[in-house]
């Protein structure tokens, strides 16, 4: 698996027992949409979401800081969706609702462009 990584990382406000099982559902759902784990990337980033009076609350992250966490490569997560704590959703979001939830995660979203797929889940930044 390729991976990408800033080169000052936050650190993510969860645990590793917590977040590894939900690493291994994205990276199991990039397999079964049609991909092979060498064709797969593993990317990390540290993310800004500044506050934006016209932002959807329903479809955008809250401001802060969050560490986001993508699974991309040429394969099929499904169709385009997003995920929030509470949100009513369907697809491969829904199947990962309590994965996502005991993860921490804040916000999640797949997107399809073509024939490549991208799962990405944001983590806030850890403060200690």
């Amino acid at each position: 698996m390729n991976t990408e990584r800033p080169p000052e990382l936050w650190e993510a406000d969860t645990e590793l027992e917590r977040f590894v099982p939900l690493l291994g559902e994205m990276i199991a759902a990039g397999l079964s949409g049609g991909s092979i784990l060498e064709n797969l990337t593993l990317s990390v980033s540290n993310i800004v979401v500044e506050n934006d009076s016209d932002a959807d609350p329903v479809h955008e992250p809250v401001p802060g800081e969050y560490v986001g966490v993508t699974v991309s490569g040429v394969t099929n997560f499904g169709p385009d969706a997003r995920w929030q704590p509470g949100a009513v959703v369907s697809g491969r979001l829904m199947e990962l609702d309590e994965r996502l939830k005991v993860a921490g995660v804040r916000f999640a979203y797949i997107r399809r462009i073509e024939n490549k797929g991208s799962f990405t889940v944001f983590l806030n930044r850890s403060r200690t």
